[in-house]
C-alpha cells in the first residue's frame, strides 16, 4: 500500500538521522515515540514487528481525522436543517463566550451544543460496528460465549432502537440528552466502552465543540437545495453525495 511505503520511508529517514548523529531522537510525536520504543525493545532482545507500528500510526491518523471530520460534517448538516436549534446553540455560545474566541475554558458551559453533538453521534456514530473477542469461556444469562468467539456490537442499530429511544428514534431531537434517560456505555456508545474504548474521545469532543462554537458564532448555516440525504456505511457513515451548505456571515 502507498501509505505503508510512505510510513516506511519516514521511519527509515528518522532512524538514519539518529544513526549518523544528525539527531539525538526519533522525534517527539507519536511515530517518534513508537520507533524509540521499538529500538529500545530490540536492544533488550525483543522482536518488535514494524507492521504493528505502521498499523498503530494508521489507526491514530484515521481516528484523529476521519471520525472527527464526519462528526463535524453531520452536525453542521443537522444544524442547517434545524434552524431553531441552530439559533438556540448560537445564543448559548454568544452568552458563554461574551465576544471572546471560544476556548477550552468555555467547554463545560456549552450544554446545548453538547446535546446537539451527542444527538449527532447517536444518529451517525463514527463506528457502526464494534468488534470484541472473548478471551475465555463466559456465560451471559442463558447464552454461552466460547473462548475465541468474535462478537460484533451493532452500534448503529442500538442508537436507532425505538425500544431504547422511543418512536422518534430516527429523528433529530437533542432534548433526549437533557435528562439522560439512557445508559451511557450500554445504550449510547459512539466511542465504544470499557477499557478498550476510544483513546481520543475527550480530545475529539473538545475539538468538535471549539470548531462548532467558532463557526456558529460567525456564520449561519443553510442547507442547499442540491443536498441529497444519502448516508452510506463504508466502515464509517459518510454522506454519499457530500453535504452542501451555505455559510452566511453574521453581522458583528
Amino acid at each position: 500500500m502507498e501509505v505503508d511505503r510512505l510510513l516506511l520511508e519516514i521511519i527509515q529517514s528518522r532512524k538514519d538521522c539518529v544513526e549518523i548523529g544528525r539527531s539525538s531522537s526519533y522525534g517527539n510525536d507519536l511515530l517518534g515515540i513508537l520507533v524509540s520504543e521499538m529500538e529500545k525493545k530490540r536492544s533488550d532482545g525483543f522482536n518488535t514487528n514494524l507492521q504493528l507500528i505502521m498499523d498503530e500510526c494508521k489507526t491514530f491518523f484515521f481516528a484523529g481525522h476521519e471520525t472527527t471530520a464526519l462528526l463535524l460534517t453531520w452536525t453542521v448538516m443537522l444544524l442547517a436543517s434545524n434552524p431553531s436549534w441552530q439559533e438556540k446553540v448560537r445564543a448559548e455560545v454568544n452568552e458563554v463566550c461574551n465576544g471572546e474566541t471560544p476556548s477550552i475554558d468555555h467547554l463545560s458551559k456549552f450544554n446545548l451544543l453538547n446535546m446537539v453533538i451527542n444527538e449527532s453521534l447517536r444518529l451517525y456514530p463514527p463506528a457502526t460496528l464494534l468488534p470484541r473477542m472473548a478471551f475465555e469461556d463466559i456465560k451471559l444469562g442463558d447464552l454461552h460465549v466460547p473462548k475465541g468467539l468474535q462478537i460484533w456490537i451493532p452500534v448503529l442499530a442500538i442508537h436507532h432502537s425505538e425500544e431504547i429511544w422511543g418512536k422518534d428514534a430516527n429523528e433529530f431531537n437533542p432534548d433526549r440528552f437533557a435528562s439522560k434517560p439512557f445508559a451511557p456505555g450500554r445504550h449510547f456508545i459512539p466511542f465504544a466502552t470499557g477499557p478498550r474504548n476510544c483513546i481520543g474521545q475527550s480530545f475529539a469532543m473538545m475539538e468538535a465543540k471549539i470548531i462548532l462554537a467558532m463557526l456558529i458564532s460567525r456564520f449561519s448555516f443553510h442547507i442547499s437545495d442540491s443536498y441529497r440525504h444519502a448516508p452510506v456505511v463504508v466502515l464509517t457513515i459518510k454522506p454519499k453525495h457530500g453535504v452542501q451548505v451555505y455559510l452566511k456571515p453574521l453581522n458583528s
